[in-house]
């Protein structure tokens, strides 16, 4: 038989959210709900991405075939020759290979929400917002590679442009 409450004793209260007698290990209905209306829209933007992995593949494979049937026709008029579409062929493979990092980040992040619209548990809750901390990371790391990139782009094109006005004589040095 259990005890009756002291109504003398002093009170107490969960400081951690969860009200007393209920199971911490269980994920509110409203923050599933938020998620799960966030997955089609995250499905969506990975089933995007692969799509895009797709066509960058087709069109580096469609620049190889120009490269390798086009011999001296297509890219004789170019000074690099079959050279460049080699070279676009490989950046594109590139690019396409980079954006499957991310596509699978998004893809597993709605595949852990369907998982915890299910189980309602915090490893799954746990899952889900690491797999969306990895999209996220990884996008973060590429704006900052980006953003150094287009830093040395315009810093080059300021020197080169400086260097090739210098050289016309556009600015007289005494």
């Amino acid at each position: 038989m259990e005890t009756p409450a002291n109504p003398y004793s002093t009170p107490s209260a969960n400081l951690y959210g969860a009200p007393a007698g209920v199971s911490s290990d269980i994920v509110a209905p409203s923050t599933i709900a938020q998620l799960t209306g966030t997955k089609p829209w995250v499905r969506f933007m990975s089933v995007m991405m692969w799509i895009g992995v797709i066509f960058m593949l087709l069109a580096a494979g469609a620049m190889a075939v120009v490269a390798a049937i086009g011999k001296g026709k297509l890219a004789g008029n170019s000074p690099f020759g079959d050279v460049q579409f080699i070279a676009l062929a490989a950046i594109y493979v590139f690019f396409a290979v980079l954006y499957i990092i991310p596509a699978t980040k998004l893809w597993k992040y709605a595949n852990r929400i369907g998982s915890l619209a299910a189980s309602h548990s915090l490893a799954d809750l746990d899952k889900a917002l690491n797999e969306q901390r990895g999209f996220w990371k990884f996008v973060g790391v590429m704006m900052i590679i980006m953003l150094s990139l287009y830093l040395i782009a315009i810093i080059g094109v300021v020197a080169l442009g400086t260097t090739a006005a210098l050289k016309s004589g556009a600015f007289p040095v005494k």
